[in-house]
């Protein structure tokens, strides 16, 4: 499993590890929505490749190397699957993983960790108050910052039982670093 939950008084607390940074962004998601809602993690798919690929010519990774044009992979969907479109921009340039890391622990820029919190708070809105449960992920950065595309599901409150209800996505504890693995994230959430 890749994130695992953490010993916290009164708040969730996970940390979650990814190869990629489009990966830690999608799985820390992932977890925060089967966290709410577990019946929604064995509809939830993962990504083909290790690499998501971008809707538009000209896209980035977080490496900064350019992606070609594809398509996002979208599941089969019926009548009542949506799709929504999720941007997120801080309004500075995305600085690239692979410059400045802070101190040895290999801890990432604060704008990337501004980026996940504001990432993982839009995902929260689209379950609380659109009441939409995503089953489908598809995350890229480019310099202005993410740009994702959700494939979800209506709640179905038989279904669908909430374990934990998330409030709020916190900045306390927030971190983002590049492990030997890949990258990992620390989040506490307001439950």
């Amino acid at each position: 499993m890749p994130f695992t939950v953490l010993d916290h008084t009164a708040d969730l607390h996970l940390r979650i590890d990814a190869p990629s940074l489009e990966g830690l962004f999608v799985e820390a998601a992932r977890a925060m929505v089967g966290q709410m809602f577990p019946s929604v993690l064995s509809e939830q798919t993962k990504n083909d490749s290790p690499q998501n690929n971008a809707d538009s010519e000209g896209a980035t990774s977080s490496s900064g190397e350019e992606q070609s044009e594809a398509r996002y992979d979208v599941p089969q969907m019926d009548q009542s699957t949506v799709v929504r479109e999720i941007t997120v921009s801080l309004g500075e340039p995305l600085p690239s993983v692979d410059e400045r890391l802070e101190g040895e622990t290999g801890r990432l820029p604060a704008v990337w960790e501004d980026l996940f919190h504001d990432w993982l708070s839009k995902v929260l809105v689209l379950c609380t108050a659109d009441r939409l449960l995503p089953i489908k992920y598809r995350v890229m950065f480019d310099k202005e910052g993410l740009h994702g595309r959700i494939v979800a599901r209506p709640l179905d409150p038989q279904r669908d039982l909430g374990e934990i209800e998330i409030k709020a996505v916190t900045y306390h504890g927030l971190k983002l670093e590049r492990t030997n693995g890949g990258f990992r994230a620390e989040v506490i959430f307001d439950t």
